[in-house]
C-alpha cells in the first residue's frame, strides 16, 4: 500500500531461532503499512533447517533483496531499516552489526538506515540451544554484543523490564 518514497523495514521475527513464520507475523507488517512504512516480513530458516549462521545468513539476503526492489514497490532504499523481535532481533542486530553477513551482496552494515530491536538477545547464554549455535568456538559470532566498533548505523532498542524471556540487561548493555 505504500506510494512514494517511503521508508523500508525488513522484520524478523522471533521464536527461539527454531519456530515462526512471517505469516504469524502479518499484523507487524500491516501496522508498519498503516503507518506508511513500506514492510516486508521476512522468512528465514529456523532450526533444524538450518543453524546458525545460516539464519543470518538468510536475513542478509532478505536485506539485500529488500534495498534492490524497495523502489519497485514504492520505497526508498536509501531509508531501509532492520528490525526484529526476540531471536529476530538478535538476527536484526547481527546483520547491522557484523559486516560479514552484508559484504557477499554487495553492502556494508551503514547502508542501513538503523536498526530497531525488540527485546533481543545481544550478549547471552548459548545455554539450551547448543543445537542451534553448534561448536562453542563459535559461540561468540552470535553475540552481537561482541561487533560494536563504532561503524554501525544507528539503534533502537525496546525492551520490557518485566521481560521474563530475554533480559533487560541485553538491551541495556549493547
Amino acid at each position: 500500500n505504500a506510494t512514494g518514497d517511503v521508508p523500508v523495514v525488513v522484520f524478523f521475527y522471533g521464536g527461539s531461532w527454531r519456530n515462526g513464520e512471517r505469516g504469524q507475523y502479518r499484523f507487524v507488517g500491516q501496522r508498519l503499512a498503516e503507518s506508511g512504512v513500506l514492510a516486508i516480513v521476512a522468512d528465514y530458516r529456523t532450526f533444524p533447517r538450518a543453524a546458525f549462521p545460516g539464519f543470518v545468513e538468510d536475513a542478509a539476503a532478505a536485506v539485500a533483496w529488500a534495498r534492490a526492489h524497495a523502489a519497485g514497490y514504492g520505497g526508498d532504499p536509501q531509508r531501509l531499516y532492520v528490525a526484529g523481535h526476540s531471536a529476530g532481533a538478535q538476527i536484526a542486530a547481527l546483520v547491522g552489526l557484523d559486516a560479514r553477513y552484508l559484504a557477499p551482496h554487495g553492502m556494508k552494515p551503514r547502508d542501513l538506515a538503523g536498526v530497531i530491536g525488540l527485546s533481543g538477545p545481544y550478549d547471552f547464554e548459548i545455554g539450551g540451544y547448543e543445537d542451534v549455535f553448534g561448536p562453542e568456538a563459535q559461540w561468540p559470532q552470535a553475540q552481537p554484543i561482541r561487533f560494536v566498533d563504532g561503524d554501525e548505523p544507528p539503534f533502537l532498542l525496546v525492551h520490557g523490564t518485566g521481560d521474563r524471556v530475554v533480559e533487560a540487561k541485553d538491551s541495556q548493555e549493547l
